[in-house]
């Protein structure tokens, strides 16, 4: 039998421009560690951590070998150091293993943690666009943004969303970030200035496209019986869970995200969630553009298809609302590469601890849901269900 496991303590870095980063991968990564080992407390230390899993996107790191900047850590106590490496997900892929390989018994107490700088590559989006298929890219240089328009437009078509609907989920997201002290961009764009941001690729606007982010985010994860005597407001790991599509875009019609709305289906069974927006009180949605919040909103269950605008409209997703979303300013505020997907977990885990600073905290949050995405074509997700119960 499978046994508890939970999130007792979360560190994040400051998160700032990989132009202006002077930390190193390693530098990054012990300072996301140290702040997760102060955040629990009670005498834990670097000896106590039995693995780590670190996640990472060789490519983005311009490295070869990303998971040597564990020797700053856990590789002098000869600490088993996993490389997980799944594209955009690799966070949320991290979080996976790290929480099978507690509930099975391997490990007591284990980190996931992610610390891209995003300096050591000349160019980063020659990297983005290398993830595209030759056909798509080589001939018009598509990259990520490019595949985003697709989803974005197609929905446009399908259900009559307007340019405003996604200034409003990114004017949301900016107006909370200007209140999250780790957050990169903290301007508080209004839905207007939005809206007059330059025109990157029609339907995404320059405020809600996210930034290239350097910065760090570690979790640290126990079983039961170490996460009662380590912490007193533990959050269980309720189900996690995965999907992948293939790499071939010649049949994708990009009409919503399809295998997000399948993998929900599979988690909520799991732990009974019947009425998401009803039984979930927090969510953290990967959103590296803005309207991608959007249609993650349909695809877990939040709204009917095409309704997603409307729960932005009516604030139900805004602090005070049946269920606030990406109050961190998501990754569209912060996106530090592989660690965006490590930090949807943790900030999920600290407004169920009732710890989130920057009154952006969630009353009474008990049931949370983080989300991760990768591929430029949403061939990956990653979804995890977290309580404090």
């Amino acid at each position: 039998m499978a046994r508890k496991v939970a999130v007792i303590g979360v560190g994040n870095t400051e998160y700032t421009s990989a132009k202006k980063e002077t930390r190193e991968r390693s530098e990054l990564g012990a300072a996301s560690v140290r702040a997760a080992l102060e955040h629990v407390g009670r005498g834990l230390s670097l000896k106590d951590i039995e693995a780590v899993y670190f996640a990472t996107v060789n490519s983005f790191e311009g490295i070869q070998r990303p998971d040597r900047s564990m020797e700053c850590l856990g590789q002098a106590f000869a600490t088993p150091s996993y490389m997980i490496n799944t594209g955009g997900t690799a966070g949320g892929s991290a979080f996976k293993e790290a929480y099978h390989a507690v509930a099975a018994g391997f490990y007591d107490v284990v980190i996931c943690y992610g610390s891209p700088n995003m300096t050591a590559t000349v160019e980063g989006q020659q990297i983005l666009n290398s993830a595209s298929p030759p056909l798509i890219e080589k001939p018009c240089g598509a990259g990520a943004i490019h595949m985003a328009t697709y989803y974005l437009t197609r929905y446009m078509y399908d259900h009559g969303a307007t340019e405003e609907d996604w200034a409003m989920v990114a004017a949301k997201c900016h107006k909370h970030a200007v209140n999250n002290p780790y957050a990169h961009i903290r301007k508080g764009y209004t839905v207007k200035e939005i809206l007059e941001s330059p025109m990157i690729c029609y339907p995404i606007r320059l405020y809600e496209a996210c930034p290239v982010s350097s910065g760090a985010c570690c979790l640290i994860m126990a079983t039961e019986e170490k996460a009662k005597e380590l912490s007193d407001t533990p959050v269980w790991i309720r189900a996690v869970g995965s999907i992948s599509d293939t790499f071939l875009v010649g049949y994708k019609n990009f009409a919503g995200f399809t295998k997000l709305a399948k993998l929900a289906k599979k988690v909520y069974a799991e732990v009974g969630i019947n009425n998401p927006l009803k039984e979930i009180d927090y969510a953290e949605i990967f959103n590296p553009f803005a309207g991608f919040e959007l249609l993650a909103y349909d695809a877990l269950g939040f709204c009917k298809d095409g309704q997603a605008p409307g729960l932005v409209r009516e604030g139900v997703t805004d602090l005070g609302g049946k269920l606030p979303v990406n109050l961190s300013g998501g990754t569209l505020c912060t996106n530090s590469g592989i660690a965006a997907s490590v930090t949807r977990h943790g900030d999920v885990c600290l407004q169920l601890m009732g710890q989130t600073e920057g009154g952006r905290q969630v009353e009474n949050a008990r049931v949370g849901l983080a989300h991760s995405w990768g591929g430029n074509m949403g061939q990956f997700h990653t979804l995890a269900v977290l309580a404090r119960d």
